[in-house]
């Protein structure tokens, strides 16, 4: 990173449907960052895959003189170096963009599974994480995959990514510091968007006006700039508290999204325990869930045993 030792690099992690764009493009409307304003996914997509190739290679050689791969030729050293040296290339040519900037910011969900490869590979990066609530999420995810083939389409699905990406992040987080990330809540920095963006300014280490920040929250303000390509309809219920999973979520998937993710949602402050049952009837609707859950398998295991031909079932 030597052609670019003087800047600091700023990535901003999260959950997929958890505002990373919103706060990346507030970010990237500072004087004094170059960003692409598209998502590079340079360690989520390029970088991680080989990295962690070469560092099962090197385990395996070490524990079972394991001859074959590039570990044969370089040493783990050699081998970040030489991707170091792919990073430096990408980032120069952001730079290029604007040289006179302090700041170089990039960002992508998939970068909070990976904050350690690029703690080695960007010494003294700062990492920015906006957390949002899972069960918003959730709804988020869903919606894109019906209407944009994008993310999962079920409750499973949408609750483990969040969880995923959130954990990953948090844990990494904690060894970096407070002065190497920071964390920031969605619905946060939705009701005082000034405010959290001008300490997201000072922990990034970017000079701090006022009226500058007041400008660019004022522009982005989430009325403006959050429109869900994935259900519109979500926009409305966005600044009710509990709105968009209250509305969308049905009853089942609520229970579901408990079972899969309730200890987070409590952890982080987000849900108590039993949030999911709205009143005393949905308890007891869910009661005997499990064994219609088990009623529904075998029904389908039997269905599926009878329609296979008779030599099949016999043999």
């Amino acid at each position: 990173m030597d052609d670019l030792s003087s800047k600091q690099f700023l990535f901003i992690v999260g959950a997929p449907r958890s505002g990373t764009t919103w706060l990346f493009e507030m970010l990237s409307e500072h004087p004094s960052v170059v960003s692409l304003k598209k998502e590079l996914t340079l360690f989520s997509s390029y970088l991680a895959a080989p990295a962690k190739r070469f560092e099962d290679e090197v385990q395996r050689y070490e524990k079972h003189n394991w001859r074959q791969g590039l570990s044969l030729l370089y040493d783990r050293a050699d081998f970040e170096r030489g991707m170091r040296s792919i990073v430096n290339d990408v980032y120069s040519r952001v730079l290029d963009l604007k040289p006179q900037a302090t700041h170089i910011l990039d960002k992508h969900p998939g970068y909070a599974q990976h904050l350690l490869l690029m703690d080695r590979l960007v010494p003294n990066c700062r990492f920015i994480h906006i957390i949002r609530d899972g069960r918003e999420v959730a709804v988020s995810m869903m919606r894109a995959k019906r209407t944009m083939n994008f993310g999962a389409g079920e409750v499973k699905g949408a609750a483990t990514d969040w969880a995923t990406h959130v954990r990953a992040a948090m844990q990494t987080g904690k060894k970096l510091g407070a002065d190497r990330y920071h964390e920031v809540r969605y619905e946060d920095l939705m009701s005082g968007t000034s405010e959290h963006l001008e300490e997201i300014f000072r922990f990034a280490g970017l000079p701090v006006e006022h009226e500058q920040v007041n400008a660019i929250a004022s522009e982005n303000q989430a009325s403006k700039k959050l429109v869900s390509r994935g259900d519109p309809s979500l926009k409305a219920l966005r600044n009710v508290p509990g709105g968009i999973w209250k509305n969308k979520l049905a009853l089942e998937e609520r229970y579901l999204l408990d079972r899969y993710v309730g200890d987070l949602l409590c952890e982080l402050g987000y849900a108590e325990q039993g949030w999911w049952a709205l009143g005393p009837l949905d308890k007891l609707s869910m009661a005997m869930y499990p064994f219609r859950v088990r009623m529904r398998r075998t029904y389908r295991s039997l269905l599926q045993i009878w329609r296979q031909p008779i030599a099949s079932r016999i043999s």
